[in-house]
């Protein structure tokens, strides 16, 4: 069995990455293994001569993300188990897409409406809406460009924005460095984020060659909650979490760094949803932002991501499989990722 894993730092090179885990891996198990540019004119012949394609694709790299899912997939047509495969993937960072998936399901999701006309956006806001309600672009991720329209005179504004000159989906580095500040207990936590500086450089020179979101308007309603959000990850039959704080005078969680691991937080209602969600729609590996309504105290998915930060889950120190049995064992999310494809791919050439 042969192992390709992409790996290409001239388009895009973050610590985040998994693929530097997945040749830890390999190198450790003694699996055989390339690294190859899938970018390559030749990718796919040289692909023919592999069983296994890894490459986890970031929603900040332009190029992958308009060319990833195309050569994954033609490389499953080729024969090739891949990661992530279309099922994983199609969706990826995109919230409109995301939305239409999980309500196809009857998913736990709040009320969410899209409109792709400026009339459409304003008979809405000035007839139907109950402030306030969250507008989010369909793309990028840390809380960036997710805000609280709280009257009719603030949806018009954004209305206007959007079907006009429409907004960048390029993190703001104000944004950020705010909200690491102010979400660091300790000088040590500090610390440590100033040293991934260079990660949100590379992030932001390469977000800013995206073109500017326009044309639509995305709607959540707002859900009142207990000032957190959990990251729900599922791999195959492994489940790990974290919860993560509500900034302090603000209404997001996803990127602001304040994490903690209490399990209580976690119920089994949202660990059956997880697996159950996983199973159905056949998610190789898929995070879920869950929001406790206060009005119901019912779990509601906000957004999905086949991605994630797979150290910031180990720290949990262990995970719950399907039947909820806590084990401890630790839970590396990519190398899960792995040791699924080798045993499918075995039981493949067994059959």
């Amino acid at each position: 069995m042969k192992i390709a894993i992409h790996q290409n730092h001239d388009v895009f090179n973050h610590s985040t990455s998994w693929d530097n885990e997945w040749i830890s891996y390999c190198i450790k198990n003694k699996i055989e293994y390339s690294v190859v540019n899938c970018f390559d004119n030749d990718i796919l012949k040289i692909l023919k001569n592999f069983d296994v394609l890894l490459w986890h694709f970031n929603n900040y790299s332009l190029q992958e993300m308009q060319y990833a899912r195309s050569i994954l997939y033609s490389a499953s047509e080729i024969g090739l188990r891949v990661f992530p495969d279309f099922n994983t993937s199609w969706h990826f960072d995109d919230k409109v897409a995301e939305t239409l998936l999980l309500k196809s399901i009857e998913a736990p999701i709040p009320k969410t409406w899209t409109f792709f006309t400026y009339s459409s956006a304003i008979e809405f806001f000035k007839n139907r809406c109950n402030f306030p309600v969250v507008v989010k672009l369909k793309c990028g991720s840390g809380s960036n460009n997710v805000k609280l329209l709280n009257n009719e005179n603030q949806a018009k504004l954004y209305a206007k924005k959007m079907f006009r000159n429409g907004l960048k989906s390029s993190p703001s580095l104000l944004f950020k460095v705010k909200s690491n500040i102010q979400s660091s207990k300790n000088w040590s936590t500090l610390i440590r984020r100033f040293y991934r500086i260079p990660d949100f450089i590379e992030t932001f020179r390469n977000a800013n060659k995206f073109s500017k979101e326009k044309g639509y308007v995305y709607i959540q309603e707002f859900i009142p909650n207990n000032g957190y959000d959990l990251k729900v990850v599922v791999v195959g039959e492994k489940l790990s979490f974290l919860a993560r704080e509500v900034r302090k005078g603000d209404f997001r969680a996803s990127g602001g760094g304040s994490i903690n691991y209490n399990k209580e937080y976690l119920t089994e209602e949202i660990r059956k949803i997880s697996f159950e969600l996983s199973e159905k729609l056949g998610f190789q590996s898929m995070g879920y932002d869950f929001v406790i309504d206060k009005r119901d105290n019912c779990p509601k998915i906000v957004e999905i991501s086949y991605g994630f930060s797979f150290t910031a889950q180990m720290e949990l120190g262990g995970h719950w499989d399907k039947e909820g049995i806590w084990r401890e064992e630790s839970f590396n999310a990519p190398d899960e990722i792995l040791k699924n494809l080798i045993e499918k791919n075995i039981k493949k050439g067994e059959a």
